[in-house]
């Protein structure tokens, strides 16, 4: 069964995303475990996930892009990540990310950090959140 935007409301799809520079694919999976606990028990639908290690300004990111991909089929209607700097250090790749999600109308929730206050500290405080 299909599901449109309008039955998100019941039952509201989430893709979970885990990165980490370190190298240390465990840390990148631990923290996967977190956002599928979290997930879980907020009463989400998990409908993707990617885990991956790679530096932040590393181009090569196949876990985002699958993730993006998804969003722009209209796959999700929330991203799940643990902080803000798992999408990006880099303040203009990452109000792209951000340009995208809101274009297809997807929020974005970070489990660890008030997110409006890690915008503030990107100088991307201008953007809206939920």
């Amino acid at each position: 069964m299909e599901r449109k935007k309008q039955d998100a409301l019941f039952f509201p799809r989430i893709w979970l995303y885990a990165r980490t520079g370190s190298g240390h694919r465990a840390v990148a999976e631990q923290q996967l475990v977190e956002l599928r606990e979290w997930a879980i028990c907020n009463g989400y639908s998990i409908v993707g996930q990617s885990c991956e290690c790679a530096q932040a300004d590393s181009f090569w990111r196949p876990g985002l892009f699958a993730m993006l991909r998804a969003v722009r089929r209209g796959d999700v209607d929330t991203i799940a990540i643990t902080r803000l700097s798992r999408l990006s250090r880099r303040k203009r790749k990452l109000s792209k990310i951000i340009a995208i999600l809101q274009l297809h109308d997807v929020t974005l929730t970070a489990t660890e950090m008030n997110l409006r206050y890690q915008l503030y500290l990107y100088g991307l405080k201008g953007i809206s959140v939920s």
